[in-house]
């Protein structure tokens, strides 16, 4: 049976180990978000067989398994996807695969045996970084107003990159924006740790920041790095709520210097929420990295100690 174990900062290796011969481009899948998100063992890990295993699993909801990475391009991605379905029936839980996107979904469409079902609510948005970094055109002429008006209401405003002396500052912005902010999931998941994650480890994370001044006054901050060696990543964006056009400064300037001469920008999904996916749209994404979910179908059944798939069996002992 699989073993798992807590996720941890000297696991930063594993993954580079495993993700070496693959670009994927799902933000949930990068070791900086699942470190910054794997507190109180919400976030475990597990090798074997040359495939790398990622499993979730928040308080009160069921265990979910991410796609299997392989460390070489000579695999058997069936044997991992039936290792990891072993691994749920001999811990008697419900066979679920998360956020499932390329380049392995593939291997879970040729299973009659899933149900799959789409989690557009995850789907990360990715930018071109030329766009984001240059606002030019039409459709961003409210995004560059924004920013001129900006600059001009508040002389001395500067942007800077985070240094490890901004971190209180950042920390107080954020409980601040926490009391007018209550959505369930920022709840859920304890978004003020990760934070406090990614900015202690900002150097070991490969994470880079950006903050906006105001007065002296920290009122926006960002947190990026990259998902691959062709798209950025950006895991967190806050701003003071009463002074217009922050959001749209900080994603420009840390974009300009952190990104330039990429291709995309991945921004991450909306959650569902109706204003964060307003707010994503008007960015003009080129394209969506699409997730899905997969559950074992009912029919599915233990017989004797095997687990009975595609007329195949693999021992669950």
């Amino acid at each position: 049976m699989l073993q798992f174990r807590d996720i941890c900062l000297g696991d930063k290796k594993i993954f580079e180990k495993y993700k070496k011969n693959w670009q994927i481009e799902n933000a949930e899948m990068s070791f900086q978000h699942l470190y910054m998100w794997g507190k109180n063992s919400w976030i475990q890990i597990a090798e074997s067989d040359g495939f790398l295993f990622i499993k979730m699993h928040y308080k009160g909801e069921p265990a979910l398994m991410l796609p299997p990475i392989p460390e070489s391009l000579d695999f058997d991605y069936n044997k991992a996807i039936k290792d990891a379905i072993c691994y749920f029936c001999q811990t008697k839980q419900e066979v679920i695969f998360y956020s499932i996107s390329e380049p392995f979904k593939k291997y879970f469409d040729e299973y009659d045996e899933f149900e799959r079902d789409s989690l557009r609510d995850s789907w990360d948005y990715v930018y071109s970084a030329e766009s984001l970094i240059t606002l030019k055109g039409k459709k961003y002429h409210s995004k560059r107003n924004f920013i001129n008006r900006l600059k001009q209401n508040y002389p001395d405003f500067v942007y800077e990159d985070y240094k490890d002396d901004d971190y209180d500052e950042c920390m107080a912005l954020y409980d601040d924006w926490k009391l007018t902010h209550t959505d369930e999931t920022i709840d859920r998941f304890d978004e003020r740790d990760s934070i406090k994650r990614a900015l202690l480890n900002m150097d070991y994370l490969n994470l880079k920041g950006g903050v906006i001044r105001i007065n002296g006054k920290i009122v926006a901050f960002t947190i990026g790095g990259m998902l691959t060696n062709y798209m950025g990543h950006i895991h967190i964006e806050k701003a003071v709520s009463d002074i217009d056009g922050l959001y749209p400064a900080i994603n420009k300037l840390f974009a300009e210097r952190n990104f330039e001469g990429l291709t995309y920008i991945n921004r991450e999904e909306d959650m569902g929420l109706y204003g964060l996916r307003k707010s994503k749209e008007s960015y003009y994404p080129v394209k969506m990295t699409e997730k899905y979910r997969y559950a074992l179908k009912n029919k599915i059944k233990i017989y004797k100690g095997k687990l009975i798939i595609k007329k195949e069996t693999c021992r669950c002992e």
